[in-house]
């Protein structure tokens, strides 16, 4: 049988949890997590995240759909015109590659149409602050039509390899 990508539905902040319980089970899955520090006195501290709230993607056959149903605190497939969402790999190795490559992401719904290709979009933009010190930022968007979300970054032009990103994703039939 062929293995598809599918999004399953978890209990509230339990996206880790599954993943590690489907791993132990042999089940291919991808937790996408978001990198944020946060500043704790004179410590710097990473917080990692699940990117999708409740969201979590698995690689299983339709007879292996039945042991990830089964799992605890797994709630459901998500489905689209009443069949469990394919996800193309194409999106989830755009998803994996966009959080290894930028942290602080932030995530926002847009208009689900699963016709539409995956888009990478890149601009400049200029932040001035008090000192009057200009620091160029970079913002990276990833447009994912087929789950309705877009994945935004902000990152330093100097430090980043923004370019290479788009061009890298491009190589791989996805829009910019």
């Amino acid at each position: 049988m062929k293995k598809n990508w599918y999004a399953i539905y978890t209990r509230v902040n339990c996206e880790l949890k599954v993943s590690a319980q489907l791993s132990r089970k042999k089940i291919e899955n991808f937790c996408p997590v978001n990198n944020i520090t946060s500043n704790t006195g004179f410590k710097r501290k990473w917080n990692v995240i699940p990117l999708f709230q409740s969201l979590l993607f698995v690689h299983v056959t339709e007879l292996e759909m039945e042991v990830v149903k089964g799992t605890s605190d797994v709630l459901n497939f998500l489905y689209w015109l009443g069949a469990p969402a394919v996800i193309s790999t194409a999106e989830i190795e755009s998803i994996e590659r966009f959080t290894n490559d930028y942290s602080g992401l932030k995530l926002e719904r847009i208009r689900v149409n699963p016709l539409e290709d995956i888009q990478v979009i890149s601009s400049s933009h200029k932040e001035m602050d008090l000192n009057k010190t200009t620091v160029n930022y970079t913002m990276v968007k990833m447009m994912l039509p087929s789950l309705g979300y877009a994945i935004t970054a902000n990152v330093k032009s100097s430090t980043s390899n923004v370019f290479d990103f788009v061009a890298a994703n491009n190589q791989s039939n996805l829009v910019s």
